[in-house]
């Protein structure tokens, strides 16, 4: 231990000393450029020395991106994608950590207002270059939300020393079955006290997607749509923050999503009643949908003393008006009869939310306490019209509406405290009332959600205990009883009588040598919900229950490191074992497991490491939860970056799901059986520019928590 505690002192004292060097060198201003960027390699070489390429906390595991490889000429998305644990999904627009069922993004801890398709494209027009590091936290403190089984990815960018003006240019194409093409703009400028950041990305495409779904019970129905998803989205965002003092900073974000999306989708069903009589449908569906979003984001923060003491404010505001019209045409044989229907919707979620965050750290450990509120409020109108003598005439018997209000008050306290270079504690906990008024019913509850966090670390071990307790309250899709036809005879919709989850996290965690890292972990789900299909004669429906409960006993392990000096590697390893009760429905419970691993390969291809090609495979063996089994899946993908002109112009090319891959699975009930089998257009070749000018070093920006947000979906 002496040795080596002697050893990390004299490797401060060397790099103390080279920077001594290279201060004076820069105080003389007359040394050449090749003097220079030797200078610059030795900071490089240093940076290198001293990053670690994983950390563990009391509370979150922190990934380093200067420490891989893998993870340079890469842009904020595909560099998630190289952190273990985490799953990058292009295809479905998701981000997600292994054993949760949702994950919120933010940058410099502050939440960004995004999900989906539009998060990932905004990814896009961050380079991995100016990415610090990354920070998974699988258990969120009590200063988060404590909505949903999600954990937390927080993006820690490099600070910004430089002036003046930055920015980068992206372009990509996507080829599946139609080609996608996408194009991001960033523009910075920074002085010593105004920070401004306009940004524009603009997505269009479309996909094939193919879905078959049979229920077998006394009656049997065969379904399969082939649908053509097609989108344009302008996503233009500005982003502005004033150091009025050196002790207060105010903010402002806004950011526009102008989204117009559609589908064209052919079902054909046939249906075959108890008699064996037999019906067959042909529907062709054209949807389509006009989705304008307005998000404005403010912040103020005051440094109340020179210790760290801070006073944060935040305020949020969510607007967006859904426009669609559905227009059906459904051929029945043997009658050859048509049906020609319309439905016209409007859905109206906003959204308010303000918040007050006091750090207080002291001598004797840190406070952290804080009050929120938010107000959660939807209106939605649907009207189905079937055509009569070339009129659409409203059935007021199929059309619906819903009106939604949801006010949250929440307050936290949590402590903080290290014993001694070893020990890392932090606990809190966190209160949230409710209030629920809709056209349905009215009620409120008030719910605690403890945590806790313990971490021990000794030479290169790190062990880590913690614990949580969350609430998963239903979307708006989940509530909303609105039918959404496939045809005049199959519906789904949402249940506006579904009330919150509950789950309870246990994690332990150990972390060896930096580079392996492996949890235990047990989560418990109480009052669970999810959408429930079945048959009446012809009348395919789909709605929401709450239906069961859940115990899960989980583990995964993880391992990256560099071989050869030009090949890192990082393999993933999940497992679980799920036991369920089922109330509310006719179904038994299954004895639940899953096992999950993927290898992530990136090879380096010449000296100046500007080539590297990267081989990424990924399987989720055969699996069961609660009634449902689930087939298995694997998903091989490849490509090669090209980083040219001294790294600002960036090239990559990716072949993804190369096997093509059909997502499929069985579900069971007493009285019938489900089966599905999906294709969403995964095989993709992908191609990708990104030129970076002025500033090379990203601009440090804030973000506003915005966690509510994700619920208007």
């Amino acid at each position: 231990m002496k040795i080596l505690l002697y050893q990390e002192i004299k490797l401060l004292e060397i790099m103390k000393l080279k920077y001594l060097f290279i201060a004076t060198l820069l105080s003389t201003a007359t040394f050449s450029q090749n003097q220079k960027d030797s200078l610059k390699e030795i900071e490089q070489v240093n940076i290198l020395v001293k990053k670690k390429l994983l950390e563990r906390k009391a509370d979150r595991l922190i990934f380093n991106v200067d420490a891989s490889i893998a993870s340079q000429g890469m842009d904020a998305g595909e560099t998630l994608a190289n952190v273990p644990m985490l799953k990058v999904d292009e295809n479905l627009g998701t981000i997600s950590i292994i054993g949760k069922s949702s994950v919120n993004v933010m940058l410099n801890g502050r939440m960004l207002n995004l999900s989906g398709a539009a998060l990932l494209n905004y990814l896009k027009s961050i380079r991995s270059e100016n990415i610090s590091k990354i920070e998974v936290i699988t258990s969120p403190p009590s200063k988060y939300e404590a909505q949903g089984n999600s954990g937390l990815i927080n993006i820690i960018l490099k600070k910004n020393p430089n002036l003046g003006f930055s920015g980068n240019i992206s372009s990509g194409l996507t080829q599946r079955t139609y080609h996608n093409g996408s194009t991001n703009g960033t523009l910075n400028y920074q002085t010593d006290k105004f920070s401004l950041s306009l940004k524009t990305s603009y997505i269009e495409g479309a996909k094939r997607s193919n879905e078959r779904y049979n229920i077998l019970g006394e009656s049997r129905n065969y379904s399969e749509s082939t649908r053509k998803d097609m989108w344009r989205d302008l996503t233009p965002s500005l982003n502005a923050s004033y150091k009025i003092n050196k002790n207060s900073e105010i903010g402002i974000e806004y950011i526009y999503g102008g989204d117009k999306n559609g589908m064209n989708i052919l079902n054909t069903t046939r249906n075959i009643s108890s008699a064996l009589k037999e019906t067959n449908l042909i529907t062709n569906t054209f949807h389509r949908e006009k989705s304008p979003t307005h998000t404005f984001s403010t912040y103020y923060d005051l440094k109340l003393d020179s210790l760290g003491k801070k006073l944060s404010f935040a305020g949020n505001f969510f607007k967006n008006i859904n426009d669609t019209e559905v227009n059906f045409s459904t051929v029945s044989l043997p009658e050859n009869t048509v049906q020609n229907v319309k439905t016209l919707s409007k859905v109206q979620p906003q959204i308010f939310s303000v918040q007050a965050d006091l750090e207080l750290p002291f001598s004797f450990g840190t406070i952290e306490t804080g009050v929120k509120f938010n107000q959660f409020r939807n209106s939605a109108d649907l009207k189905y019209l079937n055509l009569e003598n070339n009129h659409y005439i409203i059935d007021e018997e199929k059309g619906s509406q819903f009106r939604y209000q949801e006010e949250n008050y929440a307050v936290y306290g949590s402590f903080a405290k290290n014993f001694g270079e070893h020990w890392e504690t932090k606990a809190g906990i966190r209160y949230e009332n409710t209030f629920v008024k809709s056209t349905v019913n009215n009620f409120n509850y008030g719910q605690w959600f403890p945590s806790a966090f313990v971490s021990y670390k000794n030479e290169k071990n790190v062990f880590s205990l913690s614990y949580s307790r969350r609430i998963n309250r239903p979307s708006m899709s989940n509530l909303n009883p609105f039918r959404w036809y496939e045809n005049p005879y199959s519906y789904s919709s949402g249940n506006p009588l579904l009330t919150p989850s509950y789950i309870s996290n246990y994690e332990l965690g150990y972390t060896f040598d930096n580079k392996f890292s492996t949890s235990i972990y047990y989560l418990k789900l109480k009052n669970a919900f999810g959408q429930i299909g079945s048959l009446d004669g012809i009348s395919q429906t789909g709605g929401y229950l709450n239906y069961y409960n859940n115990d899960f006993y989980g583990m995964n392990a993880s391992y990256t490191d560099t071989f050869f000096k030009f090949w890192e590697a990082t393999f993933t390893l999940n497992a679980t074992i799920q036991t369920s009760e089922v109330f509310g429905i006719e179904a038994e419970a299954q004895r639940g497991k899953s096992l999950s691993y993927s290898i992530n390969n990136t090879f380096i291809l010449n000296k100046k490491r500007t080539v590297a090609l990267f081989l990424n495979y990924d399987q989720s063996l055969p699996n069961n939860n609660v009634n449902s089994h689930f087939h298995n899946y694997l998903d091989l993908t490849s490509g090669i970056k090209v980083s040219l002109m001294e790294k600002q112009l960036q090239i990559n090319a990716t072949v993804t799901n190369i096997f093509a891959q059909r997502f499929r699975g069985d579900m069971y009930y007493k009285d019938n059986s489900q089966f599905f089998n999906n294709y969403w257009d995964g095989r993709s070749l992908r191609i990708s520019l990104n030129y970076t000018f002025g500033n090379n070093k990203k601009f440090n920006k804030k973000n506003i928590k915005f966690d509510e947000k994700d619920r208007a979906q």
